[in-house]
């Protein structure tokens, strides 16, 4: 169960994304810090985890325990959300079967791969 990875840069930290994610939909359940994860919370079957994984770099990961398309419906919206807002200045969206997005310099692009 990888899931789906968004990666946040610039000032962006786990209440804006919290902030991000709560307005696309409440989650079910809530709880942090839990291992690792700042943040972990479960909305519509999807497994939410926020982690502060290098300094300045915020990972949300998105995963489906029904192997449907709610993971990716999850993190595009909210790759989409908070990147329409500071303090993000870059972000990317990866995952397995999934074409890379790049966020930079208000534009989002995809990124070709090999």
């Amino acid at each position: 169960m990888d899931g789906l990875r968004v990666f946040l840069w610039g000032g962006a930290e786990a209440d804006c994304a919290l902030r991000a994610l709560q307005a696309l939909r409440p989650f079910q359940v809530l709880d942090g810090p839990v291992g690792s994860a700042a943040l972990v919370g479960v909305r519509d079957g999807v497994l939410v985890e926020l982690n502060d994984s290098d300094p300045g770099t915020l990972e949300v990961r998105f995963v489906d325990a029904h192997r449907s398309r709610r993971a990716w419906i999850a993190a595009h919206s909210f790759f989409w959300m908070v990147t329409r807002h500071p303090p993000v200045d870059e972000a990317i969206l990866t995952g397995p079967g999934v074409a890379p997005l790049h966020f930079r310099e208000g534009r989002i692009r995809h990124v070709q791969t090999s």
